[in-house]
C-alpha cells in the first residue's frame, strides 16, 4: 500500500481488542507512526461485549452469515454497547496513544445510507447505489475531520432514512467509508487471514478468485461476512483490501508499508 499516496486509510478493528489493552494501544501506537500524516478512520465492532450484555439480561443471540439478528427490543442495548461503551473506551485508548480521535457513529458521521434488512431484524446494510451516485455528498463530513487532523473512530450504528435506528455488520460499514472515501481498507481480525479447506492461510488473491472463495463450505460466519466486505472495497475503490489479525502489530505496519501480510485482495 503506497504511504504516497494521499488518499485516506479506512482500519477495521474487532471489538475483541478492547480485552487486551496493552496490544491494542501498541498496535494503535504503531499504526499512527507507520502512517504518519496520512489520514485514516478506525471503524470498529463490539460483539463480544454486546454477547456479554445480553446474556446478562437473559437474551439470546443469533447470527446469520456473520450478521447479528437484532430484535427491536435488542436494539437499546446493542447501541449502548456499540455506540456507548465500545465506542468512547477505544477513543480513549487512542487519544492515549497520541491519536487526535474522535468518537462517532454511522449516525453521526451521516455518511453510509443504509437499506434496512428486515430478516435480521433492526438491522441495515450499505445502499451502494446510492453511494455511488452522491458519493462527494456522503464523504463532506468525514473530509472536514480528516481536514482537520481528526482521526474519526466510528461505531456502526446508523440511521435510516426514516429516522430508526439500525445495527450495521462492522465490516460492511469500514467497506462503505472506504468506498465514500476512495480508500484503502484493512479488516483486522482475530485470525491471521483467509484460511483454505485444509487450514492453510490464503495470501494474494484477484477479485474473481474472492468470489470462488464465497462459495466455499469452509468460508463461513464472521470470515464470510469479512471477505465479502474486503470485496465490495475492492471493486468500489479501486484498491488493495486486505484482511489479517490485529494481535501483530508488526504484522499490520508492514501491511501498511506495503508488504504481502495476511488476505490481500489486489486491485
Amino acid at each position: 500500500m503506497n504511504k504516497a499516496q494521499e488518499k485516506p486509510t479506512v482500519i477495521k478493528l474487532g471489538g475483541a481488542a478492547l480485552a487486551q489493552p496493552s496490544t491494542l494501544l501498541s498496535l494503535l501506537e504503531q499504526v499512527q507512526a507507520a502512517l504518519g500524516q496520512r489520514p485514516w478512520v478506525l471503524v470498529h465492532g463490539g460483539g463480544a461485549l454486546v454477547d456479554e450484555w445480553l446474556c446478562n439480561m437473559g437474551c439470546s443471540t443469533e447470527k446469520r452469515h456473520g450478521q447479528r439478528v437484532t430484535p427491536a427490543e435488542q436494539m437499546p442495548v446493542v447501541t449502548g454497547a456499540l455506540a456507548g461503551y465500545s465506542n468512547k473506551a477505544l477513543v480513549s485508548v487512542a487519544q492515549t496513544a497520541g491519536i487526535d480521535a474522535l468518537g462517532l457513529s454511522l449516525l453521526d458521521a451521516a455518511c453510509v445510507p443504509l437499506l434496512p434488512v428486515h430478516e435480521l431484524g433492526q438491522v441495515g446494510t450499505p445502499d451502494w447505489q446510492k453511494i455511488a451516485d452522491q458519493q462527494a455528498m456522503y464523504a463532506q463530513r468525514l473530509q472536514v475531520l480528516l481536514a482537520g487532523k481528526l482521526t474519526p473512530v466510528v461505531s456502526s450504528i446508523g440511521g435510516l432514512a426514516d429516522g430508526q435506528l439500525v445495527n450495521v455488520n462492522a465490516d460492511l460499514a469500514a467497506a462503505a467509508i472506504a468506498f465514500v472515501l476512495e480508500a484503502e481498507l484493512v479488516l483486522l481480525s482475530d485470525v491471521a487471514a483467509v484460511l483454505d479447506a485444509e487450514g492453510q492461510p490464503i495470501g494474494d488473491i484477484t477479485y474473481s478468485q474472492g468470489h470462488a472463495l464465497l462459495a466455499q463450505d469452509f468460508v463461513q460466519g464472521g470470515m464470510y461476512i469479512k471477505l465479502q466486505a474486503a470485496l465490495e472495497a475492492a471493486s468500489r475503490c479501486r484498491r488493495t483490501t486486505a484482511i489479517t489479525s490485529w494481535e501483530n502489530p508488526q504484522q499490520v505496519v508492514a501491511l501498511l508499508q506495503g508488504q504481502s501480510i495476511g488476505t490481500r485482495i489486489l486491485s
